[in-house]
């Protein structure tokens, strides 16, 4: 049973709202707050066998060691300026003032070809826009993804449905990996 949702932000005040936004689906949540890897790394090993990470906005790379031991798996919501996620931009497309964004939530395996997105939105930039108002327009559409989407990562579901994934939607086994 899932019992505790282990959440890796990038700032300590994102941590409250989006634990009471879960909790409104499941009230018999515990929450573990994150914002380093030290602080995945503090968290009791018993605990991980019933719980799901997910990391909202945050720049924080996750061992494999920790995700193996994660019962419900884990999660990565996050923005990159590309369209299409998996496809290279267009020629035309210039790095330093992107248009286009997607926001993504995507599942974090530490196999590759098993990682899929559960969640995707995309979002374009009018013209004009200052970098300040583009970052908040893009972290506004980030939020709107995870409340659309709380339902099941505060669910039971042991992976959640993949939107986009690799033709093998199995996780790997020993036998896969020899």
């Amino acid at each position: 049973m899932l019992k505790t949702i282990i959440l890796l932000t990038d700032t300590v005040q994102q941590q409250r709202p989006l634990a009471n936004l879960l909790r409104e689906h499941n009230h018999d949540l515990a929450f573990c707050s994150a914002l380093r890897p030290q602080d995945l790394a503090a968290i009791e090993p018993d605990v991980l066998s019933e719980a799901r990470l997910v990391s909202f906005a945050a720049d924080v790379a996750v061992s494999e060691r920790f995700l193996l031991q994660l019962g419900y798996g884990a999660y990565k919501f996050y923005a990159a300026p590309v369209q299409y996620p998996g496809l290279m931009p267009a020629p035309d497309e210039s790095d330093e003032d992107p248009r286009c964004y997607s926001v993504i939530a995507q599942s974090m395996t530490i196999w590759p070809d098993f990682k899929k997105v559960v969640g995707l939105e995309t979002v374009t930039v009018p013209d004009g826009t200052v970098p300040a108002e583009r970052e908040r327009l893009v972290f506004s559409h980030l939020a709107h993804l995870f409340w659309r989407m709380s339902g099941m990562i505060a669910g039971e579901a042991t992976d959640l449905p993949g939107i986009i994934e690799s033709s093998e939607s199995q996780r790997p086994t020993l036998a896969m990996m020899n």
